[in-house]
């Protein structure tokens, strides 16, 4: 997968485990990549989105328009890399890195950098949704940590640009396929 970027080096894990069992594919217990502690407002086209509280339930959660999430994403791939070398009292402030997994718009900007997986991953779904692809690799413990603090609205109808692969697990026999 190209679009994985190895952020340190992977040690075999050895396991005493006789049972079936699963386990994520990031190291989840590194403690440098703590959940952000409190509210961060992030201004796009003039308008304010603030994060949400932890305890705000998803369905309660601001509507935001998925025509906004496109602008977000005409903006990212707008933003050209000369921006990043210019000196940062000049530059204009860079696009927000906004994501949809299950309806819920998530803030990346500020995460991206932390994410065990690189920031390649969250690019390349700015404005997009990307349930399927985050569910693969991520437990709700990871999204109760960290997710629910970059939260900033719900949307609907924004499409995933891959078509979900099939999972080959549980088949009875070679005829299944």
């Amino acid at each position: 997968m190209g679009w994985l970027t190895l952020r340190r080096p992977a040690l075999p894990i050895h396991s005493e485990k006789n049972a079936a069992y699963s386990e994520h594919t990031e190291d989840i217990t590194d403690r440098t990549h703590s959940p952000p502690t409190q509210l961060q407002t992030r201004t796009f086209l003039g308008r304010e989105y603030p994060s949400q509280d932890r305890s705000t339930a998803d369905s309660d959660l601001p509507y935001i328009d998925p025509a906004i999430l496109s602008l977000v994403e005409k903006h990212w791939t707008s933003a050209s890399p000369a921006d990043e070398s210019q000196n940062t009292d000049k530059r204009p402030p860079s696009p927000p890195a906004w994501i949809v997994i299950n309806n819920v718009i998530y803030d990346c900007t500020d995460f991206q950098h932390q994410h065990p997986g690189g920031s390649v991953v969250i690019r390349s779904f700015v404005g997009h949704d990307c349930s399927w692809q985050f569910w693969r690799f991520h437990g709700e413990d990871q999204m109760k940590r960290f997710g629910r603090a970059l939260r900033i609205g719900r949307t609907s109808g924004v499409k995933n640009r891959f078509m979900e692969t099939p999972r080959y697990v549980g088949l009875s026999s070679l005829d299944d396929w």
